[in-house]
């Protein structure tokens, strides 16, 4: 699982209302990010696509919550949880996530 280093113990906060949209394939390869979600993380649509999801893992997350997710949506069914994620910076930020597996292929504009 991948470590990114280096991280520090500043907490970045955003609107807790404001969505933090991604799509990946199922290879966890990004396919499409909103603004906000570019914006919290430190990086910017263009770094980001293409890249793997894991690219803003926090190293204080474990991998069985990983493992768990991609359990549950591999079967189908979505997954809920809280995730610490960490910026481009070292930073890190808290995310409610609420991952859905999309069934039929789409392909984002």
């Amino acid at each position: 699982m991948r470590n990114n280093q280096p991280v520090t113990q500043q907490q970045r906060c955003f609107d807790p209302k404001l969505p933090l949209v991604s799509l990946t394939d199922t290879k966890g390869t990004l396919l499409h990010v909103n603004q906000a979600f570019a914006e919290v993380s430190g990086y910017t649509e263009a770094e980001l696509l293409g890249e793997p999801h894991n690219i803003i893992r926090h190293p204080d997350m474990p991998a069985a919550a990983f493992e768990d997710m991609w359990r549950t949506l591999k079967a189908g069914l979505p997954w809920h949880g809280l995730v610490k994620n960490r910026c481009k910076n070292g930073d890190y930020y808290w995310v409610e996530s609420y991952i859905t597996p999309v069934i039929e292929p789409i392909h984002p504009s």
